[in-house]
């Protein structure tokens, strides 16, 4: 090394010389890749993209959720459940305006598995039609609830509503967004005009198991298609559908 710090031979900045270029190992012969490959995993990267836009790889259908341009009830008059933010006003069935907790967004593509429930307008007394994931419950008032649980409605899954009042089951043909309205206690709002929908607790599963009895009638998918016959038919009667014990 020279008195000045530089190495003899050696050029000024960061360029090599044609040796040093030349005892490089071609492109092609090296072969050990700078981050791990694997075909079967998303690097870190990749990750936080999905989880920013909210992509859903394997959709929990046994989850609430709404899909976007369904209309809610606010103080400001009916708006896209996409638009709410966290704090506004929602109308709620018991009377009053309760504000979101949050709102959860999640992306669903098209899949063979993949089926959301569609309310054609004029069903549940909806002025429009909407769209709600399977596991969403429903809240349903009707004389034969009262008649034969003793209440005057009773929580549903939406699956359990394809089938009657021309209510469908489908394939999911294009990407959808899915939300799902959270308060700071368990609440029912309107969907539509006229649906009732069932939002959990603010840090509840929102699942079956997470549902409280003694605040409505939870029904299983059989109870709810017994309790939908009796209602198609006109019929009071307790055979099949009796308050669970």
């Amino acid at each position: 090394m020279s008195k000045n710090g530089r190495i003899p031979g050696a050029t000024s900045g960061h360029r090599q010389s044609g040796t040093a270029r030349a005892a490089r190992a071609p492109r092609s012969e090296r072969t050990r890749p700078m981050f791990m490959q694997n075909a079967t995993t998303f690097r870190a990267a990749e990750k936080i993209a999905l989880s920013l836009t909210g992509l859903s790889l394997v959709p929990d259908f046994a989850a609430p959720g709404l899909l976007a341009g369904s209309l809610v009830e606010t103080e400001s008059g009916w708006r896209p459940v996409e638009s709410l933010t966290r704090g506004m006003r929602v109308a709620t069935w018991d009377g009053g305006f309760s504000p979101v907790a949050r709102l959860e967004r999640q992306h669903l593509w098209p899949a063979p598995e993949v089926e959301v429930i569609d309310v054609p307008g004029g069903a549940l007394d909806t002025c429009t039609e909407f769209s709600l994931l399977p596991g969403q419950h429903v809240f349903i008032a009707s004389a034969v609830a009262e008649e034969v649980l003793g209440t005057g409605g009773a929580l549903l899954p939406a699956a359990a509503l394809a089938g009657h009042f021309g209510i469908t089951r489908r394939r999911l043909c294009r990407p959808a967004e899915v939300l799902t309205l959270r308060f700071a206690t368990e609440e029912i709002v309107y969907v539509n005009s006229g649906a009732l929908i069932h939002c959990a607790a603010d840090g509840a599963a929102g699942r079956p198991a997470s549902l409280r009895p003694d605040d409505f009638e939870v029904l299983d998918e059989d109870r709810a298609q017994a309790m939908l016959a009796l209602i198609a038919a006109g019929v009071l009667t307790t055979a099949g559908i009796g308050r669970a014990a």
